[in-house]
């Protein structure tokens, strides 16, 4: 049998990520617009492009960059929009 490298973990780490992250969802145990969604979703991308470190494929390489950067992208939008709203509300006090 196989020993699994630390990379090896690592993209089984991220894939068990995604799907546990995508069961919390659909059984509405976390909203897709959570932050808790975005930031299992950005650990799990970093984590299998960690992976991809010992066998490099540019399509996955991109797929995971991408829901990187849409999910930090994601965390940012809800901070911005969480800050004006606590502005507005603090007009009101």
């Amino acid at each position: 049998m196989e020993t699994l490298t630390l990379l090896q973990i690592c993209g089984l780490a991220g894939v068990a990520g995604y799907i546990g992250s995508f069961v919390a969802v659909q059984f509405q145990l976390l909203r897709g617009d959570s932050c808790a969604f975005s930031v299992l979703n950005i650990l799990s991308a970093s984590l299998v492009l960690i992976s991809l470190t010992e066998h490099f494929n540019l399509a996955s390489a991109i797929i995971q960059i991408s829901w990187i950067v849409i999910g930090v992208s994601g965390l940012l939008f809800r901070l911005v929009r969480r800050q004006r709203t606590n502005d507005k509300l603090a007009d009101y006090i």
